[in-house]
């Protein structure tokens, strides 16, 4: 290996400026794990922070290959996967600009680093042969990357399809050629002739499935004005084949999400075995978090290479989400977030048969209609009534299977669950969900998840507002907004609109004045100030407040007297008594 006293790693500093590379780059040969894993993470940090290729980084280039070529190295495969990073990075950059480094530094490190990667793709070549399918991963990618020789890259690829035995290798050739084919168009004719081959050639073995959709899928990508009627059609037959039960009783050796089993009732489920040809990982970076299933990157392809055809993406979204394989429904999941426009029907059908497996039950109402986590998921108008239904129906089995108190259970999926669903009703105001709420400020078991719906629900201001008095009662004026804002429960006592409020809120105003907690003085005002003539009554004592030492509160206290003295102000007239159980929901 070379000597890192040799190269000059000030290039790209400002003066005075330490630059830590060269010890990164040493520690990654350590024999400590730990070391190594800092090392990497330091390396990122200052060389590679989020795509960055900064002069730097290109004078640890020959240091990471002489690294990568060293059959000792501990961690090659990582070593290799940061020359792809880099590689990539620098090949996505115009290399007719200029960049700047984190120190503010011009750099065109990006070109010289993009030209070495094409000079070592032969490197790149014999890492897509290696022993260890870590290391030949990001090899296989780099090859369509890097090689100049589009003919060259394509024989290589497809020479390696046979020669791999594990899903995630033979996934990988196939999407690499593809994309081959987009970087260099002329040999598109070569790699469309080859995924026809896949797609329409003798029959192969079962565990081939996988490779044939991708190569449907790709097929269509990098070729869009074929004809594709038959596609969907063709890809559903072909993900029901890859994903059916699996007779071996096998235990599943490389998923590691397949838990749903732990969680389900009322309903015959598969067992926790996969194909052997789907016991595996993801393999998309850009998805590390959403993936579960190797199909999953193919599938989310297909999805984009459909677009706007909505009939087609239904169907296909109808496949994955009633799946025997648990993975491909939970990715599915994330996948119908993509969909433009209102959820159709039967995709929120399928959606909401998934309930009774509580791990996809947390990811679907999570990640798709609660509120408070930004759902994605648009439901028409006239599904709503059956979203809601079917959350409560689901809430009354989780009761009847944990007892009562499914808010504060002790498993955490299914508390999870339960408490995205009662949210979610809260989000439209719908009555079923006002037991829960209030059970939780009773409790205060995640009370500060309720704080944000209990502003709908006026009419059992009766029962919220003295729990409300009593969050607030907790509040320490030294730490006001830990662990619950105590302007938090002031603007629910604001937008609940009941004169109940008035009195808590001029109490809150008299220690929090007492105590200084000027944040808090300024919330009550503000909330006062929402009722108008009504909290007149207050007058006096708001009055007082103008002279306070606090510029804010001053300017808060004059604001909320010209609102107790304004006649224009909309008078609060508190609702009638009741708690609103058996009403129809306010949809």
């Amino acid at each position: 290996m070379i000597h890192a006293h040799d190269v000059d790693w000030m290039a790209g500093h400002l003066p005075g400026q330490v630059c830590g590379v060269p010890d990164h780059l040493r520690n990654m040969l350590s024999p400590a794990p730990a070391v190594r894993a800092e090392a990497f993470d330091g390396f990122y940090a200052e060389a590679h922070d989020q795509g960055a290729v900064d002069p730097c980084t290109a004078m640890s280039l020959p240091f990471l290959f002489d690294m990568a070529d060293d059959p000792a190295t501990p961690d090659r495969a990582e070593i290799v996967r940061l020359l792809l990073s880099i590689g990539r990075a620098s090949a996505r950059r115009d290399p007719e600009c200029v960049y700047f480094t984190s120190n503010g530094v011009e750099s065109t490190a990006h070109v010289g680093i993009t030209a070495e990667m094409t000079e070592r793709a032969d490197t790149f070549v014999r890492y897509a042969a290696d022993p260890d399918p870590l290391v030949r991963r990001p090899a296989i990618e780099a090859v369509g990357l890097f090689l100049a020789d589009g003919r060259c890259a394509a024989r290589v690829l497809a020479e390696r399809l046979p020669a791999e035995d594990g899903i995630l290798e033979r996934l990988m050739v196939v999407r690499t050629l593809a994309r081959l084919a987009v970087r260099l168009p002329e040999v598109g004719t070569t790699v469309a002739t080859w995924l026809d081959e896949l797609i329409d050639g003798p029959e192969r073995p079962h565990a081939d499935a996988p490779v044939r959709l991708s190569a449907l899928t790709h097929r269509a990508l990098i070729d869009p004005g074929q004809d594709t009627a038959g596609l969907v059609p063709r890809a559903i037959a072909l993900l029901r084949d890859i994903t059916a039960t699996p007779t071996a009783e096998k235990s599943c050796d490389g998923c590691r999400w397949c838990i749903s089993t732990l969680h389900v009732r009322g309903r015959a489920v598969v067992p926790t075995v996969r194909p052997a040809h789907l016991a595996a990982e993801h393999f998309d970076p850009d998805h590390p978090w959403e993936e579960h299933s190797p199909l999953s990157s193919v599938l989310r392809t297909l999805h984009t290479t459909l677009g706007d055809r909505i009939a087609e993406r239904t169907a296909l979204l109808v496949a994955q989400l009633t799946s025997p394989d648990a993975a491909t429904r939970y990715d599915a999941i994330a996948m119908t977030k993509d969909l433009p426009g209102t959820l159709p029907r039967p995709v929120l059908t399928a959606l909401l048969d998934l309930l009774p497996d509580d791990l996809a039950a947390a990811r679907t109402i999570q990640g798709g209609f609660s509120q408070w986590f930004g759902g994605r998921l648009r439901v028409a108008p006239e599904d709503t009534e059956l979203l809601l239904d079917t959350l409560d129906d689901y809430m009354a089995t989780l009761r009847a299977a944990h007892g009562p108190d499914v808010w504060a259970t002790d498993n955490a999926v299914v508390r999870r669950a339960y408490q995205e669903a009662v949210m979610t009703l809260a989000d439209h105001h719908d009555p079923r969900a006002l037991p829960d709420l209030i059970r939780s400020l009773e409790t205060r078991v995640d009370d500060w998840r309720v704080l944000y719906g209990v502003s709908g629900y006026p009419q059992a201001a009766d029962q919220l507002v003295p729990l409300l008095a009593d969050g607030l009662s907790f509040i320490d004026p030294a730490r006001p907004n830990a662990p619950i804002p105590a302007g938090l429960y002031l603007s629910c006592l604001a937008e609940l609109k009941d004169p109940l409020a008035i009195p808590v809120i001029t109490d809150t105003l008299t220690w929090a004045g007492q105590h200084q907690s000027w944040g808090v003085v300024t919330g009550a005002l503000d909330a006062l100030a929402s009722f108008g003539l009504d909290a007149q009554g207050a007058h006096a004592f708001v009055r007082l407040l103008t002279n306070a030492p606090d510029e804010a509160v001053r300017a808060a206290a004059r604001a909320t007297l010209n609102a107790l003295s304004d006649p224009q102000a909309p008078r609060t007239a508190r609702p009638k008594a009741g708690n609103g159980y058996g009403k129809e929901p306010p949809y």
